[in-house]
């Protein structure tokens, strides 16, 4: 069995006592795999880049990107403490090296030593918008990325962030740098 498979396997069978996804498992690999791999396009190929992952909940996009990313570290922010669990336990059944686990707010994180200015680039699936951009103010370095999930509501762009792409999936938005 390939990862993601085995991740997908592992996300279901933990769904069943904890709420970590309500996509259906028959619609996982077109609404969780497809849209988490849509990221790979804004990625920069750099070893050694931050990635952040805000509200990370069942590990998507993070795990996903993880797994065919080896190269690149990702910080998995999730307040909820069993899903921190969840995402502690499949990073290491995985063997994923390359994945931490943090169990804390984002816009708290975004303030802490360690944490402030270190992303490279921010991702998230199921956060709003705003919340991402303002925790994404303060995690990422100058000119850092964030990588959305597309919105099905109208929302209005962030001044500190400029629209750079999209695709089926994602938009991406470059920091704005003064």
């Amino acid at each position: 069995m390939n990862k993601t498979a085995q991740y997908l396997s592992e996300l279901y069978r933990w769904n069943r006592k904890i709420n970590l996804t309500s996509v259906k498992e028959h619609e996982a690999q077109e609404v969780l795999v497809k849209p988490s791999l849509a990221m790979l396009e804004f990625m920069p190929a750099q070893k050694g880049l931050e990635v952040f992952d805000i509200g990370s909940g069942g590990g998507l996009p993070a795990i996903i990107l993880a797994i065919h990313l080896p190269d690149i570290r990702f910080t998995l922010v999730e307040s909820d403490r069993k899903k921190s669990v969840f995402l502690t336990h499949i990073a290491g059944l995985l063997g994923l090296k390359n994945v931490r686990v943090v169990c804390e707010r984002s816009e708290k994180l975004a303030k802490m030593e360690g944490y402030a200015g270190c992303a490279d680039v921010v991702t998230s699936r199921a956060v709003k918008r705003e919340d991402v951009f303002a925790a994404s103010n303060g995690l990422l370095k100058p000119g850092g990325i964030v990588i959305i999930h597309h919105s099905p509501r109208e929302i209005e762009d962030d001044p500190r962030f400029i629209f750079s792409g999209k695709n089926q999936s994602v938009d991406c938005y470059r920091r704005f740098v003064v």
